[in-house]
């Protein structure tokens, strides 16, 4: 049986609307002219690559309340996350900065408090937000550093910590107060653990055999594990995602990772179908989390003025190159979902000619629609003139995406990576061509040019971050 390839026969061609073409009203401005700012939700969740979501034409997943924030809002198709890492994405998303700003690369980083403080202090949105008169909420998983058990720092009034029904259930309860939702204009941000579960490899990670996991993490997986015991095999066979037709190519630099098994699996068939599955029902389970939100939010007669907005900190390997878990700087872990919804905001746009990070590119364009001034430093850009149709189009020439082991140059066609930790290994694909990332080309002749000028920008823009690239030697 031919297989599909993940994130071109899975998600089917997008028409992608002309940009700035269509009238729209500017929300932003309508809401400053009625003395009226938007409150805000905004909706992440943990380990969901941007196929992940049936409105991206993935048939093997049914997502219809992340499909309604779609169809009633703006969806950008090429956005990358700032490192496909829990806590450097998860704190970019919160402050516009790069980890790197603080000197973190990964979740194992130790970090400096003060520097970490410093950054939080200035550029959290939660402070941002707060200081220009609006209540600020958070509820569900945090994973942000120096904030085990309050986000004062991040200014946001935490509401629990529970990241399955514990954030829906608030939120619920959150639009149901009139001492929450009136007066002040509000920022709500609802964090979600799953997809996540996945990465207890569908029973099949050590973990899972012992006590290391909480209950909580146990719990998904045993669900499904029974789900699937029960259920009659056909209809199993029915719900399993095809297997990624890049599964068997690995690219150099990964097959070097497999030996030191890091995410690397030597699944059987069974074990591989399992993962598959799983994947697709822990997804499921929390777009109906999604849905509890959202229907409490039009029962409440907030939606109008309320900007609504999806994203995920990462993605998940899903098996390509016979990988699972996060951490690489391919496709499935880098690319995740971005949609935006609300008054102003054109509805049914699938965008796929914007190349966005959305670690860098939501505060600023949060505070653009919102009309707050943003503060200086912020790397990112505003996605609004994209959002409401008026305006110059975000002028990006490329963007920098950082992980544990390297960096990376991505301009909308090649993305060239060098991966520090392992003697500074490189690869160079063509996306538009090989969106698999099958054919490494960083010797071929005829790429020699794009790679020398790639990598010049690399080397740049790593020494303004506090890293070193020296192609054949290990830094």
């Amino acid at each position: 049986m031919k297989t599909n390839l993940l994130f071109s026969c899975w998600t089917l061609p997008f028409v992608c609307a002309p940009v700035f073409t269509v009238s729209a009203h500017d929300g932003a401005k309508q809401h400053e002219a009625n003395g009226q700012k938007p409150n805000i939700l905004l909706i992440v969740t943990d380990q969901q690559s941007f196929n992940m979501v049936s409105c991206a034409g993935n048939r093997y997943i049914h997502t219809p309340n992340l499909d309604r924030i779609a169809q009633n809002g703006y969806m950008f198709n090429n956005t990358y996350c700032a490192n496909p890492v829990s806590m450097p994405s998860r704190f970019a998303l919160i402050t516009g900065q790069f980890s790197s700003k603080v000197g973190i690369k990964g979740n194992t980083t130790k970090v400096n408090r003060e520097k970490v403080l410093e950054t939080v202090h200035q550029y959290s949105i939660g402070n941002v937000f707060r200081a220009n008169g609006y209540n600020t909420y958070y509820s569900g998983k945090t994973h942000l550093y120096a904030a085990k058990s309050s986000l004062d720092d991040y200014g946001f009034e935490l509401h629990g910590q529970d990241p399955y029904e514990g954030a829906a259930a608030f939120a619920e309860s959150f639009f149901a107060n009139p001492d929450y939702t009136s007066g002040k204009p509000f920022f709500l941000y609802l964090s979600f653990m799953n997809p996540h579960d996945i990465c207890y490899g569908a029973g099949e990670d050590p973990r899972f055999k012992t006590k290391e996991l909480s209950a909580r993490n146990r719990a998904a997986t045993e669900k499904y594990l029974k789900m699937k015991k029960e259920m009659p095999r056909e209809e199993f066979l029915s719900q399993v995602p095809p297997q990624p037709s890049n599964m068997n190519i690995i690219p150099e630099y990964n097959a070097k990772l497999s030996t030191r098994g890091s995410g690397f699996r030597d699944w059987n068939e069974e074990q591989w179908m399992t993962y598959r599955w799983m994947y697709r029902k822990l997804t499921e389970d929390v777009d109906s989390l999604i849905g509890r939100v959202l229907n409490a939010l039009d029962k409440a007669d907030l939606t109008d003025n309320t900007i609504v907005v999806f994203t995920s900190d990462h993605g998940d390997m899903q098996q390509a190159h016979g990988f699972v878990f996060k951490s690489r700087l391919l496709e499935e872990c880098q690319k995740v979902p971005f949609i935006f919804m609300g008054k102003g905001i054109r509805k049914g746009v699938k965008d796929d000619q914007t190349l966005v990070c959305n670690g860098s590119d939501l505060a600023p364009t949060l505070y653009d629609l919102a009309g707050i001034e943003a503060p200086d430093g912020l790397p990112g850009l505003s996605l609004k003139s994209c959002l409401t149709g008026h305006g110059t189009r975000p002028d990006r020439k490329y963007l920098i995406l950082e992980s544990s082991p390297g960096m990376q140059m991505h301009d909308g066609k090649y993305k060239y990576s060098v991966l520090m930790d392992m003697g500074c290994t490189e690869t160079l694909f063509d996306i538009s061509t090989d969106p698999g990332e099958q054919y490494n080309i960083v010797r071929e002749p005829q790429y020699q040019d794009i790679r020398k000028r790639m990598r010049a920008v690399l080397e740049k823009e790593a020494r303004l971050r506090g890293r070193v690239i020296n192609v054949g030697k290990e830094k």
